[in-house]
């Protein structure tokens, strides 16, 4: 930063500077006030691939901003809004890192993390929010892989395509997504090897303090289903244990030969679930108590590791008196960071998702058998991971790096 820079910097008031760095770093919808400590800011990261880097490159941000002593306290908000961390930095942390006695690996060490912001958001009661991304659209491409091996003609069944979707918010906690898939290569007729649409929904969430939060959409969701559906869950301060509830109304919906084919009958799908973070091993395990989309009783237990970015997953479910299972991955793809051009950002996926059922016989696939669906392109379980034991175990692991 140039000598003019710093002193035009230091002209504004300190909420001011920590929000002018957070945005020159890419967050938007930046909240900032001055409380009696010292600064409180909220911001979501769309910006980032990922959700530990973000926060990283945000924290580093705020500090240089931080032109005088008092404490740093920051909501973390997800790309809907919806709060997902909250950081403390206490005076004598802030005054050692601007000292140079202190450096980023110490911060991370030293901060204070937690999934309860309502603390912070109360001191920005009644912010104005800056650096707004409502109606400034991402468009974004993702890859789609088919890979089924149930045919007795052919070894594999396969279907290459590439996804383009819109993705857009609109308000506060909503966004608008539309999604055409274009074929690209396979060995499948009908569906898969015409152009049709993907996932077109709306979503709106909600924050209803405690750590609850609530998250309804209607659309088009993946796995031909349409109509609408609503998840609700919480999680302790600490992030490490997590339950909720997700329940759907759907029809079959499919276009085919630009023909679209829609049952009338509603289906209910539910399920309840418990989820714990073994910071150890980077680990998630998940139980579920399901009613699937046909009507079918079952339990499902899960377990994925992180490692960085990526995720691998194992599962496997019973129901009517079938067993099958899998796994599932999560890999970044390239790009860490993405900026807007003339108020779009145009960019690939931030991860390619697979996940492989080995179903079991023909019966439990003629059934419709553990049959579920997601509301968005993006479900896996490295978009948007903000537990805070994986947080700061990775910042302090690949601090050298932000600290270029």
């Amino acid at each position: 930063m140039t000598t003019m820079c710093m002193a035009l910097m230091g002209l504004l008031p300190l909420s001011a500077q920590v929000e002018t760095k957070l945005a020159e770093v890419g967050m938007e919808n930046i909240r900032t006030a001055r409380s009696e400590t010292g600064v409180a800011v909220a911001f979501e990261d769309r910006a980032f691939r990922s959700s530990y880097e973000g926060v990283g490159r945000a924290i580093k941000a705020a500090l240089e901003g931080m032109t005088s002593d008092g404490e740093l306290r920051m909501a973390v908000l997800d790309a809907n809004g919806l709060p997902q961390l909250d950081i403390c930095l206490e005076p004598a942390l802030v005054e050692a890192y601007r000292r140079g006695e202190a450096d980023l690996h110490d911060v991370f060490e030293q901060m204070q993390l937690s999934c309860t912001t309502d603390a912070t958001l109360a001191l920005l009661d009644g912010t104005e929010t800056t650096h707004k991304s409502a109606w400034r659209p991402d468009l974004v491409v993702y890859p789609h892989l088919f890979l089924e091996n149930t045919s007795y003609d052919k070894l594999y069944r396969y279907a290459i395509a590439l996804a383009p979707a819109i993705e857009m918010p609109l308000w506060k906690g909503a966004e608008l997504t539309a999604q055409v898939i274009f074929p690209i290569v396979g060995n499948q007729k009908g569906e898969l090897k015409q152009i049709r649409p993907g996932v077109v929904s709306l979503r709106q969430g909600f924050y209803l303090k405690k750590n609850w939060t609530l998250t309804v959409a209607a659309g088009q969701f993946t796995n031909h289903r349409l109509g609408g559906a609503a998840d609700v869950k919480w999680r302790t301060p600490d992030g490490r244990w997590e339950v909720g509830a997700k329940a759907g109304l759907t029809v079959y919906s499919i276009v085919v030969d630009r023909e679209w084919t829609l049952t009338r009958k509603p289906k209910l799908d539910a399920k309840i679930y418990g989820r714990v973070y073994v910071p150890r091993w980077n680990t998630e395990l998940t139980a579920e108590a399901v009613r699937f989309v046909y009507g079918d009783y079952g339990v499902k237990g899960s377990a994925v590791r992180h490692f960085g970015e990526s995720t691998v997953g194992l599962y496997a479910l019973y129901t009517e008196g079938h067993v099958n299972g899998g796994f599932n991955f999560a890999i970044p793809l390239p790009g860490r960071k993405y900026n807007r051009w003339k108020g779009m950002r145009l960019k690939p996926a931030d991860y390619f998702t697979f996940e492989y059922g080995m179903e079991a016989g023909t019966e439990y696939k003629e059934k419709n058998l553990g049959v579920s669906y997601a509301t968005t392109n993006w479900d896996n379980r490295s978009h948007g991971f903000y537990q805070p034991e994986y947080i700061r175990y990775f910042l302090m692991k690949d601090c050298k790096r932000l600290e270029d």
